[in-house]
């Protein structure tokens, strides 16, 4: 609550004096352009990088729209409930792909029962997050989206809780990196 009403504050002072609030947020100071990434992107696949994430949707930026201001210079950068859903239905697909990848690896080769149990941990961990988390999240998008809904959730709001999902994302991503340097060293454990 407290960091709602330190943000409409900001705001409120921007809009009056025309100056940027010096207690901008993370989140207002990203440009349209980039996408939350995972830290560890460098040791991540190629084919498994998040950079093909969608941006958002040019037809919603224009305005102040449901908690986002346009900022000085530049045009509003609107990441509302179907932004955030585009983002999350990418993330989705992302980890379905490797759960599949790892199960069908199983499958095609006899694989240590110390192996098994480390895929298992990998795709259980994505599942759960992904029927879980994921799915409250796609709620809160709704609901933002929703003119009606109360409480409706703002696009900080959906922000925030992105945040705290990508580091949920970053662990079972390294998860997954394990898995394939395993893959790469024929399935064997290191000894270390």
């Amino acid at each position: 609550m407290a960091s709602r009403q330190e943000t409409t504050e900001a705001e409120s002072q921007e809009q009056s004096d025309g100056k940027p609030s010096q207690n901008k947020t993370p989140h207002q100071s990203l440009d349209c352009g980039s996408v939350l990434k995972p830290s560890l992107q460098e040791k991540l696949d190629p084919a498994l990088d998040p950079s093909s994430l969608p941006p958002p949707d040019p037809s919603l930026q224009a305005g102040s729209v449901n908690g986002a201001v346009e900022q000085p210079g530049g045009a509003a950068c609107l990441r509302d409930g179907c932004w955030f859903q585009k983002l999350l239905q990418a993330e989705t697909e992302r980890m379905e792909a490797w759960c599949q990848q790892m199960e069908q690896e199983t499958k095609d080769k006899p694989l240590s029962e110390e192996v098994l149990g480390t895929v298992r941990s990998a795709v259980g961990s994505a599942q759960l997050l992904m029927s879980q988390k994921f799915q409250q999240f796609r709620g809160l998008c709704e609901q933002n989206l929703d003119a009606n809904a109360q409480p409706r959730p703002t696009a900080q709001d959906l922000a925030g809780f992105w945040d705290l999902l990508q580091l949920s994302i970053e662990d079972i991503s390294m998860k997954f990196d394990e898995l394939h340097l395993l893959k790469s060293n024929d399935w064997k454990m290191s000894e270390t």
